[in-house]
């Protein structure tokens, strides 16, 4: 299993913060839109340091976008069950247990990174861009307003949702 974390920054406007990934090999996000984010570091694991998750969803965001999250609050927690799932560039689906985290005030000016491109998307068009069908899911949770602990599972390439589940708190 993985570990990592994604910002959900939104905007007064109305808008969220993503990144178009640039095509990449072994990237199940390759040429789609997603939030910031990424793998946790070693030194940002464990109880020696209770603020790392935060503090990789806010150094993904930067090395990402150039944005600057300011005071992201915890979201939500996913497990991305990936057994049963084909991809058609990754060969080792790995689990990802995935912090996301969220925040409305931000410093600094989007920049394309070696990752992608920064874009504002309208909540109201997330589900219109191209995106991964497990995150297509993340989005409604994100978007109900409650925090939230759920299971992504797929079947193939598509979500199972007999097995996908989520509680709200």
């Amino acid at each position: 299993m993985k570990y990592g974390t994604m910002l959900y920054l939104t905007s007064k406007k109305g808008n969220v913060l993503m990144i178009e990934k640039h095509e990449r090999k072994d990237d199940t996000n390759s040429g789609n839109f997603t939030l910031p984010g990424g793998k946790l570091e070693k030194d940002e694991k464990g109880l020696k340091n209770p603020k790392g998750r935060v503090e990789s969803s806010i150094r993904e965001t930067i090395d990402e976008t150039g944005i600057e999250p300011i005071n992201p609050i915890l979201k939500g927690v996913i497990l991305f069950d990936n057994e049963g799932r084909t991809f058609s560039n990754w060969k080792n689906p790995d689990n990802f247990y995935v912090y996301i985290y969220s925040a409305k005030k931000f410093k600094g000016e989007p920049k394309e990174s070696d990752e992608g491109k920064p874009r504002t998307i309208s909540l109201n068009k997330v589900n219109e861009v191209p995106s991964n069908p497990g995150d297509k899911k993340m989005y409604e949770w994100l978007k109900d307003g409650r925090n939230f602990i759920g299971v992504i599972k797929h079947k193939g390439k598509e979500v199972n949702e007999e097995e996908t589940f989520v509680d709200y708190f």
